[in-house]
């Protein structure tokens, strides 16, 4: 399946990102405006009553031990409408400026403290403390700012804030609403694929449009779903094609066993009289189809020990040339194909390769031999070993040929091929046998073909550095 991009899951994080952007900015801007003061220049954030009053002590003088302010200090509190007293160590007022409703003329500690936290209950003022010390007598001194304040974090102008409670319910509305639309039609999207899922396994999927958020999903279900048809027609084909080969396989040790079960019944009968040389006769077939059986049996069972890697792989230092020369020696000394036409090329007396010697042989034989059995007896079979940075090995021959399909299944267990009219007993498991083995030792094999002009299996190794 094509690896998902996940370019709908980026759709959804940018949209929300952008509405999360829009909240960011409209919180600054709202933020922004009631940070500000209406009183001046200076008064810019809401964090200048406090610096205001901290700086504020350079303002007062002191006369006789007595504070007073300058006349800076008196234009800056006329400047911002601000209200101030001035307090000993004792509590009591000893100067204001600029008085408001509400102002004590004695505070006690504890209420010195709340003014400092909380800003004091004076209406539409919030008060803020500071301190100046003159003669190692500290004086405490209060401004009362014309703003209602809270003192959280941030210090907000309440005023201000509450004409946008509304727009800001507005703006959070429209934005959950944006939201949930949003999310009901991706929701309706993933019902969709969820469907469409159910579907596949059903085998009831029919390809969707390749549109929307889930377009990269929609592609690999309908990848997915071509890949899933395609396995089950390969399955059905080998379905059909394991039935054939248990039907041939049946067939095949059937062969065997009717010779083996007749003579046996002849041998068994008293009431049939068997002279030795007939006996040694029947004894004879007996051996002979009962070894067919024994290698059917020991090819079905040595494929799929090779498939599931149980046999154990004895690999030595060998030499290629020898091996092939061997193996062909050992077919043409077969009296049926003596007269077989077997050609050998190789420019190199020794071709040094690590491999098991008596399970390579047995693939190349199956190779050569094959080749040998399913040609007519003017078949010319060339045989050659090459090297250069891999080892190649080529056997060719001019023979029927076969065509493509044939071609692709040669090496399949449950196939047998048709363009033969050779009946050869056996499993039919000897090109199967041989590509394991090949594999088993790091190679490859393909088959090129052609009806009527020859076929050419090649094998190729990589050298062992």
């Amino acid at each position: 399946m094509k690896k998902l991009n996940y370019k709908f899951i980026s759709r959804v994080y940018s949209i929300f990102f952008v509405l999360l952007l829009i909240l960011i900015f409209l919180f600054v801007g709202i933020t922004t405006y009631l940070l500000k003061s209406d009183n001046g220049s200076k008064a810019s954030w809401a964090s200048w009553p406090i610096s205001f009053t901290e700086k504020f002590s350079e303002k007062i003088i002191f006369n006789n031990g007595k504070p007073e302010l300058s006349a800076s200090g008196i234009n800056e509190l006329k400047k911002y409408k601000l209200s101030l007293q001035i307090i000993d160590e004792n509590g009591n007022v000893v100067k204001s400026y600029n008085k408001i409703k509400g102002e004590l003329v004695h505070y006690s500690p504890i209420q010195m403290v709340q003014l400092y936290k909380s800003g004091g209950d004076v209406k539409n003022h919030t008060i803020f403390v500071g301190s100046v010390k003159s003669n190692g007598t500290r004086w405490t001194y209060i401004i009362a700012f014309p703003m209602q304040v809270s003192k959280l974090t941030l210090y907000v102008d309440y005023n201000k804030a509450s004409n946008f409670k509304f727009l800001i319910l507005g703006v959070v509305l429209v934005i959950v609403i944006i939201i949930a639309v949003y999310g009901m039609k991706m929701n309706y999207s993933l019902l969709e694929v969820i469907a469409s899922i159910k579907k596949l396994t059903s085998n009831s999927y029919v390809p969707m449009k390749k549109n929307g958020i889930y377009k990269d999903v929609y592609e690999n279900l309908n990848l997915l779903d071509t890949k899933l048809k395609a396995a089950e027609l390969e399955r059905k084909k080998n379905q059909t094609l394991r039935e054939e080969w248990i039907s041939n396989i049946s067939h095949d040790l059937k062969t065997p066993l009717s010779p083996i079960k007749g003579y046996a019944e002849m041998l068994a009968d008293f009431n049939y009289e068997v002279n030795s040389k007939d006996a040694q006769k029947y004894g004879t077939i007996i051996l002979r189809n009962a070894n067919n059986l024994e290698s059917i049996v020991k090819d079905l069972n040595f494929t799929y020990k090779l498939k599931n890697g149980k046999i154990p792989m004895k690999k030595e230092n060998g030499n290629l040339v020898r091996l092939l020369k061997e193996v062909i020696i050992d077919i043409l000394n077969t009296p049926k194909y003596e007269e077989r036409n077997i050609e050998f090329k190789c420019t190199k007396d020794k071709v040094n390769f690590k491999f098991d010697n008596t399970l390579l042989r047995r693939g190349f034989t199956n190779l050569i031999y094959n080749s040998v059995v399913h040609n007519e007896s003017n078949t010319i079979l060339k045989v050659s070993i090459e090297e250069d940075d891999k080892i190649h090995i080529n056997i060719e021959d001019n023979g029927k040929g076969m065509g493509e399909e044939e071609v692709s299944k040669l090496f399949e267990r449950y196939y047998r091929g048709t363009n033969s009219e050779v009946k050869v007993q056996g499993s039919g498991l000897g090109m199967a046998i041989a590509k394991q083995i090949i594999e088993a030792h790091g190679g490859n094999i393909r088959v090129e073909s052609k009806l009527n002009v020859g076929t050419s299996i090649k094998v190729e190794f990589a050298k062992e550095t």
